[in-house]
C-alpha cells in the first residue's frame, strides 16, 4: 500500500492551488512509502534551491514508516533501527512529521503510506498548504 502517481497529482494539485490562493509561489513533492519521489511541481516563480528541500522534506516526513532494515549514507547496509548506532541513520522521531515545517505523512487505513512536503513561502505558511494538500489524500 502506497501513494500512486493519481494520488500525488491530486495532493499536488490541492497544494497548488491554496498557494496560489495564498499568492506563494512553492515547491510541492511527494514521495511514497519508501521515500521515493512519486511527482514534484515547481510552481512558476518558486525559488529554485527550495525545490530539494520539499523533497527532503517529505522523506522526514515519511521516515517512522521506514523499514527495520535500512541503507546507510555510507551505501552499506545498516542494522535494525533497534541496534545501537542505527547502521549510520539517526533514529525517527516517536511521532510522525514531529518537528516538520511543511511536511506531513500521509495515511491510509492507519498507516503511513507516504508524505508531502512543501518549500519556498515563510514557515507558517508552507504548513498550511502541506496540511491543504494532505487533505487531498
Amino acid at each position: 500500500m502506497t501513494v500512486s502517481l493519481e494520488d500525488a497529482r491530486r495532493i499536488i494539485a490541492a497544494g497548488e492551488r491554496y498557494a496560489i490562493h495564498l499568492g506563494q509561489p512553492v515547491n510541492l513533492a511527494v514521495v511514497d512509502y519508501a521515500g521515493i519521489l512519486v511527482a514534484h511541481v515547481r510552481m512558476g516563480n518558486a525559488r529554485l534551491q527550495t525545490a530539494d528541500i520539499s523533497v527532503d522534506r517529505a522523506c522526514a516526513a515519511r521516515a517512522p514508516a521506514a523499514p527495520a532494515r535500512l541503507v546507510n549514507h555510507a551505501g552499506g547496509e545498516g542494522g535494525s533501527v533497534g541496534d545501537e548506532g542505527f547502521g549510520g541513520w539517526e533514529r525517527p522521531e516517536p511521532e510522525p512529521g514531529s518537528g516538520l515545517t511543511g511536511a506531513l505523512p500521509l495515511r491510509r487505513d492507519g498507516r503511513i503510506v507516504g508524505a508531502v512536503g512543501v518549500s519556498g513561502a515563510p514557515a507558517p505558511l508552507d504548513e498550511a498548504i502541506a496540511r491543504a494538500a494532505a487533505a487531498a489524500f
